[in-house]
C-alpha cells in the first residue's frame, strides 16, 4: 500500500449484473490509481455475478446482502 496516496473504497452494488461486472472491474484493475480496494455488494442475484466478481478475489470484497 502506498502511503503517499489515499486509500479508496469503489463500492460496487450489483443485482443480477453478470453481463457487465467483468469489464466493470477489468476497467478498474487497468488504472493507474492502485491504491484502492474494490467492494461488490450483491442484492441476491440469481446469476452468475458474485461468482464472476470472486474471480477478482485479490482486489475484491464480494458482500452478499439481502434485498432492500
Amino acid at each position: 500500500m502506498d502511503k503517499r496516496k489515499p486509500f479508496i473504497s469503489i463500492i460496487i452494488p450489483t443485482l443480477n449484473e453478470e453481463g457487465y461486472i467483468e469489464n466493470c472491474l477489468k476497467s478498474i484493475k487497468r488504472q493507474s490509481y492502485k491504491n484502492y480496494e474494490i467492494i461488490v455488494t450483491d442484492a441476491k442475484s440469481k446469476d452468475k455475478t458474485v461468482k464472476i466478481a470472486k474471480k477478482y478475489a485479490d482486489k475484491v470484497i464480494v458482500c452478499k446482502r439481502a434485498h432492500i
